[in-house]
């Protein structure tokens, strides 16, 4: 049976579609798991997507796209979050030889040294997936992978003490920079919340940007600390990928931020 919510978002995307006009956009695109998992986005759906996105010669790593707007043409960045074992079993070899790589940011008190932790959807994690081990961490940045912090215990840090918002934000960082010399100076805020109170904690940290998770483009007006990105889930189709890269999906982002907006001020 289709599903009915995505058949009504793709009516509103068609829309949105035609009374909007194409123009050059940069967009961070936003991944959690590859594979076979229940909410995984299945291998060669992921290879088809990167097929397409690379066609269009469009791929950046993400610094380079945050450093300046779009002129010309088009951008996209890829960007995984949490840390499953996927990205280096499912993921990795799609993405083998691209000029582009990804980053992917870390929930790091889930990586294990010798053994594997187990997702818990209590925390917020995806059902049925593993973490990966800080070996394979190691591997994916030798294959040019860019590593970010995602927090240490996957908490929403918008309703969390300053004292345990400054924890998550500095352990988080020093175990990469610990395993890798080498962290990116960008956080992913878990469930993709921030506040003003969060957002300012980022900047007092040191960090040169932080990812969110609304829909839309980053543009020269956004946010450094609050960077949109689209989550990318396993219920579109390629044509509902190729047209979320377009832009003809951006009216989700005014409900997310608008939800957002509510949670943050309760």
């Amino acid at each position: 049976m289709p599903d009915a919510k995505i058949a009504a978002k793709r009516s509103l995307a068609l829309l949105f579609s035609l009374v909007t006009a194409p123009h050059a956009r940069d967009v961070v695109l936003l991944y959690h798991s590859i594979g076979d998992g229940p909410l995984a986005l299945p291998q060669r759906a992921f290879a088809d997507q990167m097929d397409w996105l690379h066609a269009t010669g469009t791929v950046v790593p993400l610094m380079d796209l945050l450093a300046t707007d779009a002129r010309q043409r088009s951008r996209v960045a890829i960007t995984f979050d949490d840390g499953y074992r996927s990205l280096h079993r499912f993921a990795m070899p799609v993405l083998a030889g691209s000029p582009a790589m990804p980053a992917a940011f870390l929930t790091t008190g889930w990586i294990g040294v010798a053994d594997r932790r187990a997702s818990a959807r209590e925390h917020g994690h995806y059902p049925g997936e593993q973490f990966l081990l800080w070996r394979e961490v190691e591997e994916l940045a030798a294959a040019r992978w860019a590593i970010g912090p995602h927090g240490v215990e996957h908490l929403d840090l918008i309703v969390q003490p300053d004292d345990c918002i400054d924890v998550e934000l500095k352990r988080s960082r020093s175990a990469i920079e610990t395993t890798l010399g080498v962290c990116l100076p960008v956080f992913a805020y878990p469930w993709g919340h921030h506040s003003a109170r969060l957002r300012r904690r980022v900047a007092e940290a040191g960090y040169s940007h932080a990812l969110a998770g609304a829909h839309g483009p980053v543009t020269a007006r956004s946010d450094r600390f609050a960077i949109p990105r689209i989550d990318v889930t396993r219920k579109y189709s390629l044509d509902d990928f190729k047209a979320i890269v377009r832009g003809d999906w951006d009216y989700l982002g005014w409900y997310q931020r608008a939800r957002l907006a509510w949670r943050a001020g309760r």
